[in-house]
């Protein structure tokens, strides 16, 4: 992402070299980037969230 925002780590990786995904949430309402945490080597594919579909992603996926 060209807009300044940072990578961050899943809080579900429990070890180091875990397979895991990095987010990173554009500022504004901008899109929220999904990708690999072990790819990062900048040619790396990556999913598109808009802000509102995050939201029901995340809800879904926390939801008991």
């Amino acid at each position: 992402m060209g807009d300044g925002a940072t990578w961050f780590t899943s809080s579900y990786s429990e070890y180091e070299d875990a397979a895991c995904v990095e987010v990173a949430i554009a500022a504004g309402a901008g899109p929220v980037q999904v990708r690999d945490s072990k790819r990062v080597d900048g040619d790396e594919p990556w999913l598109t969230f808009s802000p509102a579909a995050w939201s029901l992603f995340i809800a879904y996926t926390t939801a008991d």
